[in-house]
Order: C-alpha cells, then sequence, then structure tokens
C-alpha cells in the first residue's frame, strides 16, 4: 500500500512538473520577432542613449527608409509615446530632451518605418533627465 501511495504520488508531481515546463515553453514563445532594452544612459547632452537586444529581425541601418526586405529592418524610440528617433545598430541615441521623467520604449520596424506584420515593442522604461 506505501509503495502505491508513493508511486501515485510520484506520477502526479512528474504531470505537474511536465505540465508547468509545457507552459512555460508556449508562454516564452511569445512570437518570431522580440525587441529588448538592456541597458541605457543619459547623457550630459540631454540625449538618452539605448541599448537592445534583438531577436528574428537582422538589423539593416543602410536600409532605412528604403524599400522593404524580408528579415531586415530597424528600430525606432519612442518617448512618452510618440516617436523620437531611429537606429539601425544596437544602440541609438533619443534627440536632445527638456528635463524631465519620461518613459521610453523601442518598437520593431520594416525598412520603410511600417511596423512588421507582428507589432512588436518593448517594455518601457523610466528615465529621468536633469
Amino acid at each position: 500500500m506505501r509503495r502505491i501511495i508513493t508511486l501515485a504520488a510520484v506520477l502526479a508531481l512528474g504531470v505537474v512538473v511536465v505540465g508547468g515546463a509545457a507552459q512555460a515553453r508556449t508562454g516564452s514563445s511569445q512570437g518570431m520577432y522580440a525587441i529588448q532594452i538592456t541597458n541605457f544612459k543619459v547623457n550630459a547632452n540631454r540625449t538618452v542613449t539605448v541599448h537592445v537586444k534583438v531577436r528574428g529581425l537582422k538589423l539593416a541601418p543602410a536600409l532605412i527608409g528604403k524599400k522593404n526586405v524580408a528579415g531586415k529592418g530597424h528600430w525606432h524610440i519612442y518617448v512618452n509615446g510618440k516617436y523620437n528617433n531611429a537606429s539601425g545598430a544596437t544602440s541609438g541615441k533619443t534627440k536632445v530632451l527638456k528635463k524631465g521623467d519620461y518613459k521610453v520604449y523601442v518598437t520593431l520596424n520594416n525598412n520603410d518605418h511600417s511596423p512588421l506584420s507582428e507589432p512588436t515593442r518593448s517594455k518601457a522604461i523610466s528615465v529621468m533627465v536633469d
């Protein structure tokens, strides 16, 4: 009897662990594209340098503003919900900001600045410019 209870407990635990792993896998594969702000720095000239990590899109700075090419693009910086600047590298700068508190996020975009077929944006970060 004791072995049956132990075996049942092990089987139940295995179902929970396997089910949890499947759930985690499904939740993490949100889509083909992703962009994440990895770091930022407020510069002396009141610009903000933003560093990003991109998945699923090859950054192509030479193609910004040109015809779309599948799998290539760039990213946009938004400050308080408004477009501020673009970059085709893993870092980019905002335009000069006034002193104050800001919410900054970034989006992945096609060469012609249109959003990807799967709109992709980062979480917003809080930035204080002195």
